[in-house]
């Protein structure tokens, strides 16, 4: 297993420098960036880690691609029908459905909710692991790199990392939209799948940092890891389905309100009843980074049709709640990995 002091220039990790008077500390950013390079290479080099980005990809491309096909498929069937009642004299035509191949395939957002936790907690949890089986964080710290420039450099090199991989998915999806969509994007729309993949790599730099905070934490590496997909499974599955299981508008299919005939006016009235029930599902929900990178993302790509005639930044405005719900962990989570880091002696 390679260690930092591989990449250090040699006035770092080399012999002693001959004159003492000559010798010049590295500079801190140096060290960070040289710290953030080997994260990227040892991550790279990490099977595991490869095989979840192939399959987030993989699985990205065909859920975006079987959108598009479903969007031709339903313009083909709509031109059969324009067809036939042409055929039979009428002169009253429906007006063309308006299909929205991400909304159709809004799997696509599953797939980046699971794969990419996954993908963010490996490299947290590898990062700080890595060095400790190899007894190698003594030896590093030992040398002129203090606590706070290696943690910097750990989470800019991964976070750089994830940031990358989210842009290439990103690019990725809008060019399967427009080879195999055959759409036009504009500008909004591509700002829109852009803010999607910047949500996307703000939910995977929650998982990493939530990994590697149980690793520093722990000293048992396996109770770490247990700990992190223990959290994961609770925060990512099981708080979101308590709370799509107390919706109310989801006991019957196609939604209980809109099965009673109730317009937004009365449903809202119905709610009103139900104050303290909504009250404590909604709080469950916002427990959840899940919920709230489920919610922004969907409200981006149109899935949330109330949301589809908005742009980027009326979604994001009326989306801010689930904004702050996403950024408010990764406050947390950073600032008590520093804080306990700092805190250890090896």
């Amino acid at each position: 297993m390679s260690t930092i002091s591989t990449s250090l220039p040699s006035n770092v990790t080399g012999a002693p420098p001959r004159s003492v008077e000559s010798y010049q500390p590295p500079h801190p950013r140096t060290i960070v960036a040289v710290i953030a390079r080997k994260e990227i290479t040892d991550a790279l080099g990490n099977r595991l880690f490869l095989l979840a980005l192939v399959l987030l990809v993989t699985l990205s491309l065909i859920a975006v691609g079987l959108g598009a096909v479903t969007v031709h498929t339903r313009l083909a069937e709509y031109q059969q029908a324009v067809d036939l009642l042409k055929s039979l004299g009428k002169t009253t035509i429906p007006p063309m459905p308006t299909l929205n191949p991400l909304a159709v395939s809004k799997t696509f957002i599953n797939y980046l909710a699971m794969l990419g936790a996954l993908m963010g907690i490996i490299l947290g949890f590898t990062t700080i692991f890595k060095e400790r089986q190899a007894g190698a964080l003594p030896m590093i710290l030992s040398r002129p790199v203090y606590r706070d420039q290696l943690l910097t450099g750990k989470v800019l090199g991964n976070g750089l990392l994830m940031l990358a991989l989210t842009l290439a998915v990103g690019v990725a999806t809008i060019l399967a939209l427009i080879v195999v969509g055959g759409m036009r994007l504009g500008g909004d729309a591509v700002m829109k799948v852009a803010l999607t993949m910047g949500m996307s790599w703000l939910y995977m730099l929650t998982f990493f940092l939530l990994a590697m905070f149980f690793t520093i934490l722990l000293p048992n590496d396996n109770h770490a890891l247990l700990l992190t997909v223990v959290v994961w499974l609770i925060f990512a599955f099981i708080l979101p389905q308590i709370g799509d299981t107390m919706d109310l508008d989801n006991q019957l299919p196609g939604g209980f309100f809109a099965s009673m005939g109730m317009n937004k006016a009365q449903e809202t009235a119905a709610l009103q009843k139900f104050h303290w029930y909504e009250t404590v599902r909604d709080g469950v929900e916002q427990l959840s980074p899940t919920k709230h990178y489920e919610r922004v993302s969907f409200a981006l790509l149109g899935v949330k049709t109330q949301y589809a005639s908005n742009t980027w930044l009326e979604v994001l405005q009326l989306k801010i709640v689930d904004l702050v719900g996403l950024l408010v962990p990764i406050v947390l989570l950073l600032g008590g990995s520093y804080i306990i880091f700092l805190r250890k002696e090896t």
